[in-house]
């Protein structure tokens, strides 16, 4: 969803680092912004997060799946590529359709936004067990505030599918405060606004003891940089 992928994926590992204690023998766990237009995947690392780059060595990877000529998968800026000379073929901003019984026709395949998350999420995890030469199993994703129980089930299935267990469903304000600090500060009620890609949350969160939560959330999933571009 960001520009900038560091004030949305930093955020994990700056209040679950001790989710990434890794001990000998240990898996490592990741930690996921799955946005709307664009994903991005970080490690924690010697006492800090790292995002880590994709197969083209970009840190920001498309939302987007595609169905090849070939009848193969492409997943990333490959599928994204696709989309202007092969729309019927591609699908983005699926997201917005996560807990629903919406589906997409790609070719002569049907998938839901689970499947199609999971192509995403799948593909991150790959990329940090390239980079890294380990195996990851577990990850740490942020989903909007206004994400109600089906539509955070359905980001946990999209994980089962990729091979990863999905440790903690982080709220995307609260991980925008992370990643700014807000956490070890002791001030009033901060107003957070987190406009992606295609969603848009504005919350109030207050910080008590180093914890933040969030005390009040509104937001609107056909609210963002696609709904610009296409206005």
């Amino acid at each position: 969803d960001a520009r900038l992928p560091s004030a949305s994926v930093k955020w994990v590992w700056r209040g679950y680092s001790r989710l990434a204690t890794k001990l000998p023998g240990d898996d490592m766990i990741i930690g996921i912004d799955l946005g709307t237009t664009n994903s991005a995947v970080a490690i924690w690392k010697d006492g800090a997060p790292h995002l880590i780059p994709n197969s083209l060595g970009d840190l920001l990877t498309p939302s987007a799946v595609s169905i090849g000529d070939d009848g193969s998968l492409l997943v990333g800026m490959a599928a994204r590529d696709r989309q202007p000379t092969h729309p019927d073929d591609t699908a983005t901003a699926f997201k917005r359709r996560m807990g629903t019984q919406a589906t997409v026709r790609l070719g002569k395949q049907t998938f839901s936004a689970e499947d199609l998350s999971a192509l995403v999420l799948r593909s991150l995890k790959a990329d940090v067990e390239s980079h890294t030469g380990e195996k990851v199993t577990g990850a740490v994703v942020t989903v909007p505030a206004y994400f109600n129980d089906r539509q955070r089930r359905a980001t946990r299935r999209a994980g089962e599918l990729a091979g990863l267990e999905i440790k903690r469903l982080i709220n995307e304000p609260t991980a925008a405060a992370l990643a700014f600090g807000v956490h070890t500060r002791e001030q009033e009620p901060f107003l957070v606004f987190d406009l992606g890609g295609g969603t848009f949350d504005v919350s109030i969160v207050e910080v008590f003891e180093g914890i933040v939560e969030v005390r009040a959330s509104a937001g609107d999933n056909r609210l963002g940089g696609e709904d610009f571009n296409e206005a």
